[in-house]
């Protein structure tokens, strides 16, 4: 069973494929918001280079946010019109899911970062729960002074592009893991992985009612 992952909630391009045995193919690019140009060539490439065709897939997986409103909207309306033309089924992968799901368990938990152009912060809390990562509780909109606040005891690996920018407040709450800049940002093969995992729960979306999850106060990166 193969699926591809369609990722474009941030500044990221990204495109990938995930199979029983996982990692299949996975293509990323940040060139400052370059999905609308990029994404057809990137979804080609991929399948190309893994000699596949999308006939041979078992399901398209798509960022629905929260995120950029223009990248969402770009990534789902391609995913919808590649999934409607095939007759496959549309799997909706949270954002902050798609960047977690091929994360080892280095940590008992996980802490997602997004910023906000107002000083704020977007988190979302994971905790392992072998075989995979649950969410904690709903993603938090909180001051940047705040990230830090309500946080489990223990190690926390922290990922997600608002890393970077809060690394310093970040260290300053004692327990967390930072990984190399590779894991910061989502991909699309997080996204195929996550819609795998979904799809084989029977976790499918409506291809024609689903829309992209807008936080109420997400100003992104737009």
């Amino acid at each position: 069973m193969i699926v591809l992952g369609i990722e474009t909630a941030t500044a990221l391009c990204g495109t990938g494929l995930a199979g029983d045995s996982g990692l299949i193919a996975d293509y990323r690019l940040i060139r400052g918001h370059a999905h609308a140009e990029r994404l057809a060539g990137a979804v080609e490439k991929v399948l190309a280079d893994a000699d596949l065709r999308p006939q041979d897939l078992a399901g398209i997986a798509v960022s629905i946010g929260p995120g950029s409103f223009t990248g969402l909207r770009i990534g789902l309306a391609f995913a919808k019109g590649l999934a409607f033309a095939h007759d496959l089924p549309l799997l909706a992968v949270p954002t902050f899911t798609g960047l977690v799901s091929s994360l080892p368990p280095i940590a008992p938990a996980a802490c997602v970062l997004i910023v906000s152009r107002k000083g704020e912060v977007y988190r979302g809390l994971y905790l392992w729960r072998d075989p995979g990562w649950g969410m904690e509780g709903d993603v938090k909109v909180l001051p940047e002074e705040s990230l830090c606040e309500g946080l489990p005891d223990g190690r926390i690996v922290f990922l997600g592009p608002g890393v970077p920018v809060h690394r310093e407040r970040i260290a300053s709450c004692g327990r967390a893991v930072f990984l190399e800049s590779g894991y910061l940002w989502p991909s699309g093969y997080g996204v195929a992985e996550a819609g795998r995992r979904m799809l084989a729960r029977g976790e499918t979306a409506d291809t024609d009612g689903l829309v992209p999850l807008y936080l109420k106060r997400f100003q992104g990166v737009d």
